[in-house]
Parts: structure tokens; C-alpha cells; sequence
């Protein structure tokens, strides 16, 4: 459903910016042709904070929504307009960067102890302090499990204790937290994701709190038991990230830590189905950080022949 002009903010968030909405609304589709697609996705492109694969998304769902409208059931356009605009060309995707396993736990580590909270504001009371020490542990704790689970910021706030299985070593992963509602995850299906030691331990350790550990209980939450603020924690985590001196990394990046990690030990598939992902093409940009250690003795191997070659190397 695309976001109308007048869309209130999500929540905490920014209101949508329902461009395709405020170009086209309220015009009827019959109207509108391939040169005024043309020029709307002209106009993306020249907007420094737009990406291509931005427009590329633009195209594609106009692509889909005319598609949709020259359906018998629909409107019966006789042709699809967006089909004729050009595909912008995307800069080549580069290896992924991430943090390895020492940084994710100096990254904790900063977080338990306090150190991205600002020294000239301390707590101004017991109580305050005490909460402040609860919500860095339980910080420290979901910089971990995103980083050695793979879960999305959305399935880490909406995850409850009833998909902790200590037992089986699994966590369960059926739904996400996203502007402001709960949804299914990216993609549409539930997965059980296997629950190593590290992410185990602090799990573990969260479940012992005095409060807010029953089976419907949010492992992640706010004082009073609620949904953590998405920006507030993105804002916790740069902070951490410059307390522990760590290069700046999107939290969306110890998502990239798993799957960068995991599949050092596991096929692509096995990574794919943990991840969630809907194409084994997106669990391909892992492979680069695959150890290569023993390649190149592997490859001179290969080259090898009963004779060494007689060449002078000249410098």
C-alpha cells in the first residue's frame, strides 16, 4: 500500500515521503505516460539523497502497479508505461565490512560499563542509576545476540522469551517491530535460528532479572515492559561504537557479522535459511569473507609438473 501525502510520522520516525503519491495521485492512471514517468524518476535522480537503487525501487513498483491495473479485474490499461524508462545502473557492491568477534564484545563490553553515557549528566537518584545499569546490560546483551544471531533490529525488539529455547539451543523468529506495529519478518516467514554460546550466556543472564521474564514478556524492553525505541538504541550503539573505538559501522552491519562469520563454518544454504533470506544470491555476498588460507597452497599444486620451470625472475 503506498503511503498517502498526508501520512501521519511513524513512530518516533519521519513521515513517508510518499513520492510516487504526491507525483501521481491524483491523476488517473490512464493519464500518465512513459515521458512523465521519465521525468519523475529524472527528478529522483537529481536529488543528492536518493540513491539509483532508490529509483530502481521507484521503477520497479510503478512497473508493478501498472502491471497490476492491466489486469482484466482491474482497469484494463492496454499497455504498462514504466516498462519503456530506463534502469539505473548501480555502483558494484563491494565487500561487506564487519566487525569480528573481539570487536562485537568490545563493542558489549563499553555498552555494560557506561562509558557512551555522558559524564556530565549522571543519575540523579539511586533508582535512576540502578536503571541506567539494567538498560546498558540489557544493551550490551542485544548488541550481542544481533551480532551472533543474525536477527534484524525489528525481530530483536519484538522477540519474547517463548522463542528462547535453551533447551534445543534455538531462538524462534515470527515476527518484527516496525514503525510503530508489529509485522511478520522481511521475509513473510518464520525461522529458527541456531543459539551458539556467546548470544546463550547473556540470554541467560537477562532471563534471571527480577521482572519481565514470562513467556509473553519481551526479552528487550523498555522500564515498564514496552517496545525499546528503535532510534533511541541506534543512537546507544553509535555511542557505544566511538566508546570502545570502533570504526563506524550501521547496526543493520552486526546483522553482516553473522552471516560474514557463519559461513567461514556453514554451506550458503545452511547461512540462507538461518538469515532469512529469500535468494541464495543475497547469502552469496558472505562468501568473500570465507578464509582463503590455503588456496594459494592448493593452487601451486595444481600448477605443479615433474619439472620446475627454468625461469629467470629479473627485477
Amino acid at each position: 500500500m503506498l503511503a498517502s501525502v498526508d501520512a501521519v510520522p511513524w513512530n518516533r520516525g519521519r513521515r513517508p515521503a510518499a513520492r510516487i503519491m504526491r507525483a501521481f495521485g491524483e491523476r488517473p492512471l490512464a493519464s500518465i505516460t512513459t515521458a512523465d514517468l521519465n521525468r519523475f524518476l529524472a527528478a529522483l535522480d537529481a536529488d543528492p539523497d536518493v540513491t539509483p537503487r532508490t529509483v530502481n525501487k521507484h521503477r520497479q513498483l510503478l512497473c508493478s502497479i501498472f502491471a497490476h491495473a492491466m489486469r482484466d479485474d482491474a482497469f484494463r490499461l492496454p499497455l504498462n508505461p514504466a516498462l519503456a524508462t530506463d534502469k539505473r545502473r548501480e555502483p558494484e557492491v563491494r565487500p561487506i565490512d564487519f566487525y569480528e568477534p573481539e570487536e562485537v564484545l568490545a563493542l558489549a563490553r563499553a555498552t555494560c560499563a557506561g562509558l557512551h553515557r555522558d559524564p556530565s549528566r549522571p543519575a540523579v537518584s539511586d533508582a535512576e542509576a540502578l536503571e541506567r545499569v539494567r538498560a546498558d546490560e540489557q544493551d550490551a546483551a542485544l548488541f550481542i545476540v544481533a551480532a551472533f544471531s543474525g536477527l534484524r533490529l525489528g525481530e530483536l525488539l519484538a522477540l519474547r522469551w517463548r522463542h528462547v529455547d535453551f533447551t534445543d539451543a534455538k531462538l524462534l523468529v515470527e515476527a518484527s517491530w516496525s514503525a510503530g506495529r508489529l509485522t511478520t519478518p522481511k521475509s513473510r516467514k518464520w525461522r529458527a535460528v541456531p543459539l551458539a554460546d556467546q548470544p546463550a550466556s547473556v540470554l541467560d543472564q537477562l532471563s534471571q532479572r527480577p521482572f519481565f521474564t514470562g513467556r509473553d514478556d519481551l526479552v528487550f524492553c523498555s522500564p515498564v515492559g514496552e517496545y525499546l525505541d528503535p532510534s533511541a538504541l541506534r543512537r546507544r550503539y553509535r555511542r557505544a561504537q566511538k566508546a570502545a573505538g570502533l570504526r563506524p559501522l550501521r547496526f543493520h552491519d552486526l546483522r553482516h557479522s553473522f552471516g560474514s562469520l557463519v559461513i567461514r563454518e556453514f554451506d550458503p544454504v545452511a547461512v540462507k535459511d538461518f538469515m532469512g533470506h529469500a535468494k541464495i544470491t543475497t547469502t552469496e555476498r558472505y562468501l568473500h569473507a570465507r578464509s582463503r588460507r590455503t588456496d594459494a597452497a592448493r593452487m601451486t599444486k595444481a600448477f605443479a609438473g615433474d619439472v620446475e620451470p627454468d625461469i629467470a625472475v629479473v627485477a
